[in-house]
C-alpha cells in the first residue's frame, strides 16, 4: 500500500475505494436515523428487494447504484464523512474476504489517520497569517546556525505568497499548482516545477526543528492537512468528480481557504456545474465565507456570510459594483445573497427529514 508521498505515482487508483462508485449523500436526520457518527466505519450488506438489489446499513434500505455490481449477501464497508459539501457515506473497500475473494489491501495506520482526519480549523491558514510562523520561531531556542537555517526556509516559503492587490486568474492557477496537491504527480511525469511546492517547503522546514516543539507540531499538522486533501481529491476522481482544497497565501492579507468541487456529469452534453467555497478571517472585516455556484460558462450565483452587520451592509451596497466587475470577465451574476450570520455547518444547512440523496443521479 502506497503512502501519501506516492499517492499520485500509482498507475491506477489505489484499491481502498470502490472504483467508479459515488458516495451516498445524507441529511443530518438520515444520519441520525442510521445512528452514524463522523469518522465511523460501518458495514453494509447487499439484500434483495423484489427484483432489485439494495444496500442495507443498520437494517435500513438505501438507494445506491453501486448495488447492482454485487451479488446477494455481499458485504461492504463505508466511512461516515463530513465536508463542506455535506455528510456522506464513502465506500472504502471491496467485498469482505470469502474463499473466492482476494483479501483487500489494508491501508497503513498513517494513511488511515489521514483518511479519518476530523474537521478542524486550517492549520496551514494559521501558519500563513501575518507573523504566524515568526511567532512560533521566536519561541524556539537553539543555536544561531539553527535560527539562520529556519529563516532561510521561511524566506523560501514566503515566495509562495501572493499580493492581494495584484491578484489575477493566472496567479490563482499557479498557487493551486504549487499548493502541494500535485507535487508527486509532477515529479512522476517529469514536469519541471516552475515555483515552490508548499508541502515540500514545509517538510524542509520541519527537518530543522525539534518534532516535540510547538512549531514542529504546527508544521506536522499543516503537512497532514495537505496530504489529507490529496486523498480527498483522489477519492473524488474515483467517483468521477473533481475536488480540490487548498490555501491561498498572501503577503498583504490573511490566507484564504479555497474549495473547488464539480460533481460527476451524467451526459456529455450536460453542463458541468462548479461550486467554489472561500473562507478567510480579515482583521478589518472579521470572518467571511463565500459560496459561488458556476452554473454555466457565464452564469453564477453567490451566497456570502458575514457575522458583522456593518460588513454585511457594505457587501450589499457593493453588489452592483461586483456585478459590473464580473461582466468585464464575461460573467453574469444572477443572484447574490448576503447573510448577516456565520456560515452554518454542513449538517445544519441540509433539510428534508429522512432524505437520502444519490450524488450520481
Amino acid at each position: 500500500m502506497l503512502g501519501p508521498e506516492l499517492i499520485n505515482l500509482t498507475a491506477r487508483p489505489t484499491p481502498i475505494f470502490l472504483e467508479g462508485s459515488a458516495a451516498i449523500q445524507l441529511t443530518q436526520q438520515a444520519a441520525k436515523d442510521l445512528g452514524l457518527k463522523d469518522g465511523q466505519i460501518v458495514q453494509g450488506v447487499i439484500a434483495a428487494r423484489g427484483d432489485l438489489l439494495k444496500l442495507l446499513i443498520n437494517n435500513k434500505e438505501l438507494e445506491w447504484p453501486g448495488s447492482s455490481r454485487f451479488k446477494l449477501g455481499d458485504k461492504l464497508e463505508f466511512r461516515v464523512d463530513s465536508s463542506i459539501f455535506g455528510r456522506s457515506l464513502v465506500p472504502l473497500k471491496g467485498l469482505a474476504t470469502t474463499p473466492g475473494n482476494t483479501p483487500p489491501a489494508i491501508p497503513s495506520p498513517a494513511l488511515l489517520q489521514l483518511m479519518h482526519r476530523p474537521d478542524q480549523p486550517s492549520v496551514l491558514a494559521g501558519l500563513f497569517k501575518s507573523g504566524g510562523l515568526e511567532a512560533l520561531v521566536a519561541q524556539l531556542g537553539g543555536s544561531e546556525q539553527l535560527r539562520a537555517s529556519l529563516m532561510l526556509s521561511m524566506a523560501k516559503l514566503s515566495m509562495a505568497k501572493l499580493s492581494m492587490e495584484r491578484l489575477s486568474p493566472m496567479l490563482v492557477k499557479r498557487s493551486l499548482r504549487n499548493s502541494g496537491l500535485f507535487g508527486e504527480q509532477l515529479l512522476a511525469s517529469g514536469v519541471v516545477r516552475q515555483g515552490p511546492d508548499i508541502k515540500q517547503l514545509l517538510r524542509s522546514l520541519l527537518r530543522n526543528v525539534p518534532l516535540q516543539s510547538a512549531i514542529g507540531a504546527e508544521l506536522k499538522g499543516a503537512i497532514d492537512e495537505v496530504e489529507s486533501k490529496q486523498l480527498e481529491s483522489l477519492q473524488a476522481q474515483q467517483s468521477r468528480e473533481q475536488s480540490y482544497s487548498f490555501v491561498l497565501p498572501f503577503m498583504d492579507a490573511n490566507a484564504v481557504e479555497i474549495e473547488l468541487y464539480s460533481g460527476a456529469s451524467n451526459s456529455a452534453t450536460e453542463g458541468q456545474e462548479w461550486i467554489i467555497n472561500l473562507h478567510t478571517e480579515s482583521p478589518s472585516l472579521g470572518e467571511l465565507w463565500l459560496k459561488t455556484t458556476l452554473q454555466s460558462a457565464a452564469s453564477i450565483q453567490m451566497v456570502m456570510w458575514a457575522p458583522r452587520i456593518d460588513v454585511a451592509d457594505r457587501a450589499r451596497e457593493a453588489a452592483s459594483e461586483l456585478q459590473y466587475e464580473l461582466q468585464r470577465f464575461g460573467l453574469n451574476l444572477e443572484k447574490l445573497d448576503v447573510l448577516n450570520a456565520r456560515r452554518p455547518s454542513v449538517s445544519e444547512g441540509l433539510s428534508g427529514s429522512g432524505q437520502v440523496v444519490d450524488l450520481s443521479t
